[in-house]
């Protein structure tokens, strides 16, 4: 039976725990535990803090933290990814893992290394720099033209700090000249968790055949994202953009560098033939119409964000 393994979902910020644990129905949100465990090996699970100031942000996500906890104790089918060498390994059989991923690093602006330190105490390990907004690690995907200056000082000194200490760093989000200049300072290959192919949608989120072709080649790995405004211009996305764009990703980067990264409850709607987690299925059964093989499809839903991770 096709696993899959998802780079983003903002579910964790949506749902109280009872919900989360035992399901609540698509009518309130994208997946929830109940619905994962049918058919997921990985979700990560993204704590996007809404650009709050940065005790507000601890205090924010320090909440949904413990009601993931909760969450987990009362469904008893998953469990936190503490090691990303056994992604797609669970401590137990049948269990889904979640990685624990911050969206927008704000909240460290005061705490910088003691706080970054914290959340590695908590369990995440995935952690986005920026939301579309700048901040004091450098520019996010808002900065455009002259007001792109990328990275700062503290900035490029975190990317190698962090690194060192095992986190996975996501670029999603980061302004082209942020990117470039991470490219430039990783050691690690590049992870871009949620975004489409700016040749296909120029949104300013999506990746330029230059930048897919640079995280091809530093080993990295790009999640697609359901996103319909990322997908096509007038916002009204179906099925057959996410295969267009799936198709464009891997003949950029590479058939080892392309999954899924759907950004489930973090938009407001989804392709049309898109309900949730439990539409996955029928994504892999347009890839494989449109004339993929079997092996590769199963890669792009799942195998290569897991291989990913292990060898990261």
């Amino acid at each position: 039976m096709l696993k899959f393994a998802d780079a983003h979902c903002d579910t964790v910020t949506k749902l109280n725990p009872q919900q989360l644990a035992w399901g609540c129905g698509p009518e309130r949100a994208h997946l929830d535990l109940p619905r994962l465990r049918e058919q997921t090996q990985l979700q990560f699970m993204a704590f996007f803090l809404r650009q709050a100031p940065p005790a507000e942000a601890w205090d924010f996500l320090r909440a949904c933290w413990r009601n993931l906890q909760q969450a987990t104790a009362l469904n008893g089918g998953v469990e936190i990814l503490m090691d990303l060498a056994q992604a797609g390994r669970p401590r137990q059989a049948e269990r889904t893992q979640l990685l624990l991923a911050v969206e927008g690093l704000d909240l460290l602006a005061e705490a910088g290394e003691a706080g970054a330190e914290e959340l590695f105490r908590l369990g995440f390990r995935s952690l986005g720099l920026f939301w579309n907004n700048d901040n004091w690690l450098g520019c996010g995907a808002a900065a455009q033209g002259p007001a792109d200056t990328g990275l700062t000082a503290a900035g490029q000194a975190f990317v190698a700090c962090a690194e060192a200490r095992g986190f996975l760093l996501d670029w999603a989000h980061a302004s082209a000249n942020s990117f470039w200049q991470g490219a430039a300072l990783c050691r690690k290959p590049l992870f871009v968790s949620h975004a489409c192919c700016a040749e296909l949608c120029p949104h300013r989120r999506n990746l330029t055949d230059e930048q897919l072709r640079a995280l091809g080649q530093s080993g990295g790995w790009l999640g697609l994202t359901l996103a319909p405004a990322f997908l096509c211009q007038t916002g009204q996305a179906e099925l057959a953009d996410v295969v267009r764009h799936i198709r464009h990703a891997v003949k950029m980067a590479g058939e080892a560098a392309v999954g899924l990264g759907s950004d489930f409850d973090g938009v407001d709607e989804l392709p049309a033939g898109l309900a949730g987690v439990q539409s996955w299925p029928l994504l892999a059964e347009a890839l494989a119409a449109a004339g993929l093989a079997e092996e590769l499809v199963e890669r792009i839903m799942g195998e290569n964000l897991l291989r990913f991770l292990r060898e990261y």
